[in-house]
């Protein structure tokens, strides 16, 4: 399979986080310095609006903007970690509501940071079993979870969906996925209280440690050089964790800067097809090849690689 199509959802309400730095006391200097230091200037911030009726309407204006386009889907996902409903799951939900077919396959994966990447490989399983059109609905609510949340969880952290349509092609996807359950609540929300808690020094140094050496021996097992891949899509948790792994990896994106969300924030499961809307100029330029890595909550951490073959890509406010 292939991404054939990718948007991401925005609402249309951006919150300053130089106001919110202000507001909390910090000096314009501190200000500067916490913002080049996470790269992070705005994030998107979608009121009263619960995760479900955002999803539905993001994917009524796609639908609007570009006729039949979920024609034929046959299996949707939705990964996120701000579900409003237990019950019904927001997979069929989407399904009654674009009228797929009743045998269309669907899911709900409550996962964060790696979930991109764990519905990639879902995707990949689906179409072992000759599955066609998997549409991948990733991404969450923050300001649900980080409106009390501590000043440094909530500047990180914004709303927004990445959606993304894989079709049948030649190429598979081939991924790799880790856990290493997080007991000690490095990154942590409990359901009742809803105030998403963060160890940022441990979440930085799990990052360092795992995902380089991910990356390395994963090209080492498939005798791959990062120089083949057209695009390196790392989880855009932060300027300062992306950057840090670049460095490690030698990794220099040509296409999309190698951090892009600056003005959208670390989506968790969102941020891999948030980065990959900014890249203004992919649509109908042939196959790409692309190595996705997802890391975090969880703690979880994983690969995937695959192609993408873009008809549209791009950004939709909601």
């Amino acid at each position: 399979m292939e991404i054939t199509y990718n948007f991401l959802l925005l609402p249309t309400t951006k919150i300053n986080i130089a106001e919110v730095l202000r507001d909390a006391g910090k000096s314009q200097d501190e200000c500067d310095q916490t913002i080049a230091t996470t790269g992070i200037k705005m994030l998107g911030h979608v009121g009263d609006r619960s995760f479900s009726e955002f999803a539905l309407s993001g994917l009524g204006k796609i639908s609007a903007e570009h006729d039949n386009i979920f024609i034929d889907v046959d299996a949707v996902i939705v990964v996120s970690q701000s579900y409003d409903n237990r019950i019904p799951s927001l997979s069929t939900r989407i399904q009654k509501h674009f009228n797929l077919k009743t045998d269309t396959f669907c899911i709900d994966v409550n996962d964060g940071c790696s979930g991109y990447v764990k519905a990639l490989s879902i995707a990949s399983m689906l179409s072992n079993s000759n599955f066609k059109k998997v549409l991948i609905i990733a991404g969450d609510i923050n300001s649900a979870m980080t409106t009390y949340a501590e000043l440094g969880t909530k500047i990180l952290f914004g709303d927004g969906l990445s959606v993304s349509i894989l079709e049948a092609a030649d190429e598979t996807i081939d991924t790799r996925l880790f856990n290493d359950g997080d007991t000690n609540n490095v990154i942590f929300c409990d359901m009742s209280e809803n105030i998403m808690q963060m160890n940022g020094f441990e979440v930085f140094r799990f990052t360092r440690n795992v995902v380089p050496k991910l990356v390395k021996s994963y090209l080492e097992d498939t005798n791959d050089d990062l120089d083949n891949y057209d695009l390196i899509a790392l989880h855009q948790a932060s300027n300062l964790v992306v950057s840090t792994i670049s460095k490690m990896l030698r990794l220099n994106n040509q296409l999309i800067e190698n951090f892009a969300c600056g003005e959208i924030g670390n989506l968790g499961a969102g941020s891999i097809g948030a980065w990959l809307s900014q890249g203004k100029n992919l649509s109908n330029t042939g196959k790409r090849k692309m190595l996705v890595v997802g890391f975090g909550s969880g703690l979880s951490w994983g690969l995937a690689s695959l192609t993408i073959n873009l008809k549209e890509n791009g950004v939709i406010y909601v």
